[in-house]
């Protein structure tokens, strides 16, 4: 990549979370946790976890696919993860003070996915100060001051302590339909959200793999499958998929690999166009 100014603020972000919470160990892999218990009050998957007398609605969690495979996600669709250094069923979390300004704790109630089977049972804790913390299978659940945008996971691995949640979809995914945006270059091609898409001329077109990995796809979020064609729009080549490292089915239109640009927040937006030479929208003919 040519043009790493985006790197600045995920490196800040780290900084923060690792000045703040320490180095930590690396535990065993989530869903083993020490007794297998859940702390507060549980729920199995798929069900809505109780909400006390002063909560508000429960926000249903999501499946976002990120540079480390299909993880689970606030309603808003950030990454979530969670803390070794955290003691599974005791119901606490020692991620307090500046620790958890880096890393806000998810709010409960919830709901599970639907057609997700989460790899423990959802439950909260109380923090002090009264706030209600979501768990899975013991763990309190946090986001990632770092994450900007959903398809995020730059809080993975921090410290060797912070973990996201991976998880299976078990249920049939619908494609969802592009659609097409004007934007200052012209009419492009856009997720299903309506931002902008992407190819990168540095991946060799039908290869079956991406060149954009690690740091460069937490900068330009590979499009997930499946996907339709926008209704009515005759698109410059056939659209695909490969799979990535750790099993993400990435979306392919001739050949290229399609990808966001975490810099684009709304329709309309095509920051990405043009940089380092060889990030370019993909137009399509009114």
């Amino acid at each position: 990549m040519r043009n790493p100014g985006w790197a600045g603020a995920a490196l800040i972000a780290v900084a923060l979370a690792v000045t703040a919470c320490g180095t930590g160990s690396a535990g065993g892999a989530y869903g083993t946790p020490a007794g297998g218990t859940t702390g507060g009050t549980t729920s199995g998957g798929g069900q809505a976890m109780p909400a006390s007398p002063s909560s508000g609605p429960a926000g249903a969690l999501k499946a976002e696919t990120t540079p480390a495979g299909m993880v689970l996600a606030s309603s808003t669709g950030l990454t979530l993860y969670y803390y070794t250094q955290d003691k599974p069923g005791s119901g606490k979390s020692v991620c307090t003070a500046s620790c958890a300004t880096a890393w806000p704790p998810l709010a409960a109630p919830v709901n599970a996915p639907p057609g997700v089977r989460l790899p423990g049972r959802l439950g909260m804790i109380t923090r002090p100060g009264g706030v209600r913390q979501v768990t899975l299978r013991g763990f309190p659940v946090y986001l990632y001051a770092g994450d900007k945008a959903p398809g995020q996971a730059t809080g993975n691995g921090v410290g060797g302590a912070w973990h996201v949640i991976k998880i299976h979809v078990t249920a049939v995914t619908h494609a969802a339909v592009l659609k097409t945006e004007t934007t200052r270059v012209g009419r492009v091609l856009a997720s299903s959200r309506g931002l902008t898409l992407y190819y990168y001329s540095q991946d060799k077109p039908g290869s079956g793999k991406s060149a954009c990995t690690a740091t460069c796809a937490t900068a330009w979020p590979p499009l997930a499958a499946p996907v339709k064609a926008p209704p009515g729009v005759r698109l410059p080549g056939k659209l695909g998929v490969i799979t990535r490292p750790g099993g993400v089915k990435q979306v392919t239109l001739n050949g290229y690999p399609l990808y966001l640009y975490t810099g684009d927040k709304a329709p309309g937006q095509d920051g990405g166009n043009g940089i380092g030479g060889s990030w370019h929208v993909i137009k399509i003919k009114a």
